[in-house]
């Protein structure tokens, strides 16, 4: 089964920025949001998720490291995917993806 149910409980980090991507996320019930840190060690929080909003995609599409960090921000739970998978699941929606990171242009530094 290429899809995992994960729990992470509230104020759990579920992402962190600048760690590898190994897992894209569609959150299924809770609310969490994603921070930023800022280069004088502040942290800034920069988008709010609902269920069926989704996050770590960016970095996979990328092939880069996690460009922010996404907390829990009450017990949630999530569908998870790892890389392999997101790319034979997702990738013939690749351009969809790619089209909507360009939200994520207005939290980058």
């Amino acid at each position: 089964n290429a899809c995992k149910h994960v729990e992470f409980d509230e104020g759990e980090y579920v992402i962190v920025e600048g760690d590898p991507a190994d897992a894209f996320y569609i959150l299924l019930e809770g609310e969490a949001f994603a921070t930023k840190n800022k280069m004088n060690n502040d942290i800034v929080k920069v988008k709010d998720y609902q269920p069926g909003d989704y996050f770590g995609e960016r970095a996979l599409i990328k092939n880069d490291t996690r460009a922010a960090n996404i907390v829990a921000k009450t017990n949630i739970k999530c569908l998870s995917l790892d890389r392999a998978s997101f790319i034979e699941i997702l990738g013939p929606i690749e351009h969809i993806l790619k089209r909507n990171m360009k939200i994520y242009l207005n939290y980058i530094d």
